[in-house]
């Protein structure tokens, strides 16, 4: 599970069911509830992610925690789900020792679906529960 309370914001990947699949266990999908709340606005929903998209954006996060410690020059980070519910654009800012997090949610698979994009800030300090929250997903087992 993946946990982040920023000033009065509550963000949550909680993950609930793995699909098998029976080629590669990098093919499972995790089935993950999204839980993302301000003051005012609360949208929660479903969504689905391949455990090779969760690997990838591990090694992605970690590479950028690396950069944030030694406050050097990171290049910004691009993940769109492959169910297209869930997308992050993350970038370093300041003197390189913060990450700026612009998130996309969509709840549904239309176009009429709402659309929620917010963006907040993540210093150092909470890459570590992030990256053990993937490792939680990405082992998953029901």
């Amino acid at each position: 599970m993946i946990d982040i309370n920023v000033g009065t914001l509550e963000f949550r990947l909680s993950s609930y069911e793995r699909e098998y699949t029976e080629e590669d266990l990098s093919d499972d999908w995790i089935k993950t509830f999204v839980e993302y709340k301000l003051p005012v606005l609360t949208i929660q929903y479903s969504t689905a992610f391949t455990v090779s998209e969760l690997i990838n954006l591990k090694d992605e996060l970690q590479s950028l925690y690396e950069s944030l410690i030694e406050q050097n020059p990171h290049s910004d980070i691009f993940f769109d789900s492959l169910e297209r519910h869930f997308s992050l654009q993350i970038r370093q800012v300041g003197h390189h020792d913060a990450a700026e997090v612009n998130i996309m949610m969509k709840p549904e698979d239309n176009a009429d679906s709402v659309k929620v994009t917010d963006t907040f800030y993540l210093d150092q300090s909470y890459f570590p529960a992030l990256l053990s929250g993937l490792d939680e997903m990405i082992n998953w087992q029901n």
